[in-house]
């Protein structure tokens, strides 16, 4: 029996497991049971098998296995909710591989495409990838990037992929103005190329040797450390010295990125995409939750940031691959702290109005379930400027 109220979220990952596609899938449940919905996430992580239920969001966690294996399980555990009459109205695959095990349901199938996911396919791959989405009700494109990057490569699906931007967790309280000697620009990511963050560290750098006092921190870790680390050795920026010091400090508890959050200047994120751009930032989760938290950006062009941030309003958009221009950015803000401030509020203000989770969720669900919440119809309404 369909149960009107029930959504499935179907993953292959999830916390304590780290990444972008984690933390979509924790923010999603948790915006579905807002709304009124009893969620059960089927779901692979490092900490499975396991069954957890809170509130109204129930985990059931198949563990960690070959790719192949993890399919199988998810597809053994949702058949035997189905068979115990835990019937859902929707169901939502946070990945479009996550959608394989959710075709053998007779259900409205919402699936989520978060940008080098659709470009780095090909061959076999890519043929699977178009029989899935095909099998979709409604693809979700977290950005416009993301959206046309599916289309160039199946045009045949832009009827059904409508764009809805991630979300952010709001900061409980509205930050002070940071009192620092120096400027403080951080990063935050997962250190992998495309975040380009060997670029961040030479502009760093560069504008020290322009007699710009800055401290920097690079916050995260995967599999570019090595190549950051030498980064800092070639510029010379690892000690500490009159003009700044750089620290490399590796994953982070969440208490601890809060006060990165709360006395940081300048959030500096030179991406660029790779790859001829099927290797690319979809969205950029860490960009939007510096800009909620009212620290000015400083992003690259190519992929979702550089829709995010509006160049001279909510922050700066640059070439990544130019050092000259990630290099310039970042002495402006360093040096003008009107601008810097003017910057960092716009980008609160607009990241407040823009970046729901609550939001992302009626979007997904829109005219496929009849007690939804309504909304006005446009699907691409994130994509529209709220400040002048």
């Amino acid at each position: 029996m369909n149960d009107a109220a029930a959504i499935w979220l179907v993953a292959r990952v999830h916390a304590p497991d780290e990444g972008g596609v984690q933390t979509y899938v924790a923010q999603v449940a948790r915006a579905y049971a807002r709304g009124g919905r009893r969620v059960t996430v089927f779901a692979k992580s490092s900490a499975g098998p396991r069954r957890i239920t809170e509130d109204d969001i129930t985990l059931v966690d198949v563990g960690p296995g070959a790719q192949m294996m993890v399919y199988l399980r998810l597809a053994i555990a949702m058949i035997r909710a189905w068979m115990a009459g835990a019937r859902p109205c929707v169901i939502h695959a946070c990945t479009w591989r996550a959608a394989i095990p959710a075709l053998l349901f007779p259900r409205p199938l919402i699936v989520t495409v978060h940008g080098r996911e659709v470009g780095r396919p090909s061959k076999g791959a890519f043929r699977l990838m178009r029989a899935v989405l095909a099998h979709a009700t409604r693809i979700i494109a977290v950005s416009d990037a993301t959206r046309r990057l599916l289309l160039a490569r199946a045009p045949d699906l832009a009827a059904r992929c409508a764009i809805a931007w991630n979300g952010v967790v709001l900061p409980v309280e509205e930050r002070q103005e940071p009192a620092n000697a120096r400027p403080r620009v951080m990063t935050v990511c997962r250190l992998v190329s495309r975040k380009n963050v060997p670029a961040a560290v030479h502009a760093v750098a560069n504008c020290r040797n322009e007699g710009v006092a800055l401290d920097y921190a690079v916050i995260g870790r995967g599999p570019d450390e090595d190549a950051i680390r030498a980064a800092l050795e070639a510029a010379g920026a690892a000690a500490g010295s009159e003009l700044g010091i750089t620290v490399m400090t590796g994953y982070v508890e969440d208490a601890e990125l809060a006060e990165h959050h709360r006395t940081a200047d300048i959030f500096l994120h030179p991406q660029i995409a790779l790859e001829d751009g099927a290797e690319m930032e979809g969205f950029g989760i860490s960009v939007a939750d510096a800009m909620a938290h009212g620290i000015a950006c400083i992003v690259g062009q190519d992929g979702g940031p550089g829709e995010l941030v509006r160049d001279g309003v909510t922050g700066l958009v640059v070439d990544g691959r130019d050092p000259g221009a990630v290099r310039a950015a970042l002495a402006l803000l360093a040096r003008d702290a009107v601008y810097r401030r003017r910057l960092a509020e716009n980008g609160r203000l607009f990241a407040r109005e823009n970046f729901s989770w609550d939001r992302h969720c009626r979007l997904a669900l829109e005219g496929l379930v009849a007690d939804g919440v309504e909304e006005d119809g446009r699907q691409q309404e994130q994509l529209t400027p709220s400040l002048n």
